[in-house]
């Protein structure tokens, strides 16, 4: 994999990003192994190959609408509510004609281009008992996006999570996951209350300081400027500990291992090329 023309391409769809979010007002901020590619290397993690932002719930439902407003030409946003065999709780925008296909992928049923990730951040209670309903509804979102049990679960979780997918037939699964973020979402008038992405049971009790994303600086990534949250330090301190230390050569590697790369053709395209070089 050419690592580097596939960070050059994300970057491209990030300046697609940016440049909606400033013509609608929206913020947003490099988030996790990009937030931290920023500040220590001025651009991407030379191993990383991928590329996040976060916003605000409010800001990501604006962007949303702003999307299918603006259409780019060239790109594709997808999220469960554009295709329902997708298997995440955020959103993704690929690139047309091109394919990063990974495990989990349906390339039959699923847009599967080169991505850059787009993760909205809610509120979580304080009080004991509603974070407690709080993180299940969390849990069982996550299940219901996902629509299949992790495989490096316990036995006890792998048998819950097999339960609520067997009890909550595909059809009611959309309903029912309106319902489950419509209380997720709740909280998010009280700016009070910590932060939390609830990608994962990881980040969703990693929780953020109240004010991370009240206010916003610009950083150099790549030769280029974007949108941050001004407190990028203290976050990096609070995932990364010493984050200007570099990581042992062994841990050196990017996060995906991709199954097909293509810079110039989507899925269908790239098994009709293998298919004809295999024939000749």
């Amino acid at each position: 994999m050419d690592i580097r023309r596939l960070q050059l391409t994300e970057l491209e769809m990030l300046d697609v990003f940016s440049a909606i979010c400033a013509k609608y007002n929206i913020k947003y901020s490099l988030y996790a192994g990009t937030l931290l590619g920023a500040v220590r290397h001025k651009g991407f993690i030379p191993w990383d190959d991928d590329l996040d932002v976060f916003m605000l719930r409010n800001e990501y439902n604006r962007f949303l609408k702003a999307w299918k407003k603006e259409r780019p030409n060239g790109y594709f946003l997808q999220n469960k509510d554009t295709e329902w065999g997708f298997t995440r709780s955020f959103t993704k925008i690929r690139k047309d004609n091109t394919t990063f296909l990974q495990d989990n992928d349906d390339p039959d049923i699923i847009h599967t281009g080169i991505f850059i990730d787009i993760f909205p951040v809610d509120r979580v209670p304080k009080n004991i008992f509603k974070k407690t309903i709080y993180y299940w509804h969390c849990l069982k979102y996550e299940l219901l996006s996902r629509e299949f049990v992790p495989q490096n679960s316990n036995i006890i979780t792998k048998a819950a999570a097999t339960a609520v997918l067997k009890i909550t037939p595909p059809k009611a699964r959309k309903s029912e996951r309106k319902r489950l973020l419509r209380y997720i979402t709740k909280y998010n008038d009280d700016n009070s209350l910590p932060l939390a992405v609830i990608e994962t049971v990881k980040t969703m009790r990693n929780l953020l300081d109240h004010d991370l994303l009240d206010e916003y600086t610009q950083i150099e990534f790549e030769g280029k400027y974007y949108m941050c949250i001004k407190k990028w330090d203290h976050l990096l301190k609070h995932w990364y500990g010493d984050y200007m230390r570099l990581p042992p050569i062994s841990e050196r590697r990017s996060p995906h291992v991709p199954l097909i790369v293509d810079f110039e053709n989507d899925y269908v395209e790239h098994m009709k090329q293998m298919s004809n070089d295999s024939m000749k």
